[in-house]
């Protein structure tokens, strides 16, 4: 075999490993960018569930609205249930939302779908097992506890007061009207 022909057969193997080794890269370069943008969704993802960001959905929708006069806003007793129910009440500018929800003590809790401090994120609470869970901060209230003023400062579901009248649970207009601030 001539020299010319040794160097040729040369060049050619290292023209070959040579472009093996740029598909190898290519391959190795492709699958870093897979697995780089996999993980910047699972990032995005998580940030965006836990900025409570406004788009979060509760897992109950609101219920069809309760009967309701001039004065007084009446839910049967028998349609709460251990599952919050939510609720709204339309000012006419606002509107109101709040939710009921039977404890295991059996006691029918109400309150604001709002938070004495994190009211103006407007996001409320969903229902988790037997608390309440405040989708700004992610504070959980058991709803045993619910149904009382807040007297500690802090976040807490904001009280919402009620009465029981026969097999109706009673809330006053004026009262779903005092806290409208909170839902403007």
């Amino acid at each position: 075999m001539s020299k010319k022909r040794k160097k040729e057969l040369k060049r050619a193997e290292r023209r070959k490993l040579e472009l093996e080794r740029r598909k190898k890269k290519a391959r190795t370069t492709m699958i870093a960018s897979v697995m780089l943008i996999a993980v910047i969704s699972i990032v995005v993802l998580v940030a965006v569930s836990m900025s409570g960001n406004n788009n979060v959905t509760k897992d109950t929708d609101t219920e069809p609205p309760p009967q309701q006069s001039q004065t007084e806003v009446r839910i049967l007793a028998s349609e709460i249930g251990s599952t919050a129910k939510f609720y709204e009440y339309d000012t006419g500018s606002v509107t109101v939302k709040y939710f009921a929800v039977k404890g295991a003590d059996g006691e029918i809790r109400v309150a604001f779908d709002a938070c004495d401090v994190c009211y103006g994120s407007k996001k409320g609470y969903t229902h988790i097992g037997d608390v309440m869970h405040c989708i700004n901060c992610g504070n959980e209230y058991a709803v045993s506890g619910l149904g009382t003023e807040n007297r500690g400062g802090g976040c807490w579901p904001s009280y919402l007061p009620r009465e029981i009248d026969g097999d109706d649970v009673v809330i006053k207009i004026s009262d779903l009207e005092e806290k409208r601030y909170m839902f403007a």
